[in-house]
């Protein structure tokens, strides 16, 4: 199924694209979207882990949230390093050097580790044992 997607990337050009655009313009539309992209993916993480194919996290709600911000910031950053303003057929083909460039590396990353041990996780436990709650990050920086 991986392969297959992989095959037909550029399809989904035009809606990167257009995520690209809204996420470097800001504003009530990027959160917008952004926060319904952190709901979708944390229905999808959710089943994984109902599906026993993603580990469960102390804090679903966090770690999505990571996890969309590590993926849309990354891809804005690339993109904007190698050709956000590239003309619609051009950007189909940078899509697919930027899956290219990065799937190896993301999926070692996410089916591997990258850490060969738990110590500094557990030491970050120690100072912090509870996660805060999800409306924490919202007090904090304000």
């Amino acid at each position: 199924m991986l392969l297959a997607q992989m095959a037909e990337v550029e399809r989904l050009a035009p809606m990167v694209r257009y995520l690209l655009r809204s996420m470097q313009a800001g504003g009530e539309l990027a959160l917008k979207l952004i926060e319904n992209m952190i709901a979708d993916a944390e229905q999808y993480l959710s089943a994984g882990e109902a599906a026993g194919v993603v580990r469960p996290s102390r804090d679903r709600a966090a770690r999505t949230r990571y996890l969309a911000y590590q993926a849309t910031g990354s891809m804005v950053l690339w993109f904007t390093l190698h050709g956000a303003d590239a003309e619609p057929a051009e950007f189909a083909a940078l899509f697919r050097r930027y899956i290219e460039d990065l799937a190896l590396p993301a999926l070692e990353l996410f089916t591997q580790g990258l850490l060969v041990d738990r110590s500094m996780h557990d030491e970050y436990l120690m100072y912090v044992p509870d996660p805060p709650c999800a409306g924490d990050a919202d007090s904090i920086a304000s």
